[in-house]
């Protein structure tokens, strides 16, 4: 039997025996991590400015983008998309992440996407106070490095956004931002 075959299969008798399990008591519909409630403050349209390098350790350039985000699959995810402005002769770039609450290792997940073939997953403990700092690995083309996103919810409203790679062992900074929340409509 093909994977694909296998997987369908799978699939199938999964759908077909989860409503009797769940209508019987056997098992419980899970719910969301009440850590989810920490990554509400994403939810919304924002408008970002700032500054970004097109390479760690270039020169800083004036950079804007937009994000939307939102509780996602159920409340288990907050999933979002990033918009940035063309910048110095490079395509506009665009990104997507999804952030969840692993109850294993206790600590908040964030993968990310872009449409330059950059890929990353870093993890965050929790908020400590106002700031939560995500750390872990990326690639970009063929290079490895550490990442490190710090987020900061400001008096405003307003959250701040630094964003880091690891190149020889320092931290480098390839963008510092404020983002705005658009009003809901």
């Amino acid at each position: 039997m093909k994977a694909r075959s296998i997987t369908a299969f799978v699939a199938a008798a999964f759908v077909a025996v989860a409503p009797s399990v769940f209508a019987q008591g056997a098992m419980e519909h899970p719910k969301p991590a009440a850590e989810m409630a920490g990554l509400k403050v994403f939810d919304g349209s924002w408008t970002c400015s700032g500054q970004g390098a097109m390479e760690p350790g270039g020169a800083m350039m004036k950079m804007d983008s937009s994000v939307k985000s939102h509780a996602d699959l159920g409340g288990f995810w907050q999933s979002g998309t990033v918009k940035g402005a063309p910048m110095a002769g490079m395509p506009a770039f665009e990104g997507m992440f999804h952030m969840t609450w692993d109850p294993a290792a206790k600590q908040y997940v964030m993968l990310f996407v872009d449409n330059m073939g950059g890929r990353s997953e870093t993890r965050a403990p929790a908020w400590a106070g106002d700031t939560l700092v995500f750390t872990g690995e990326g690639q970009m083309g063929d290079q490895k490095m550490g990442m490190r996103d710090t987020f900061v919810k400001k008096a405003d409203g307003s959250l701040g956004h630094v964003g880091e790679m690891q190149v020889k062992g320092q931290w480098v900074k390839m963008m510092d931002e404020t983002c705005k929340k658009s009003p809901a409509k």
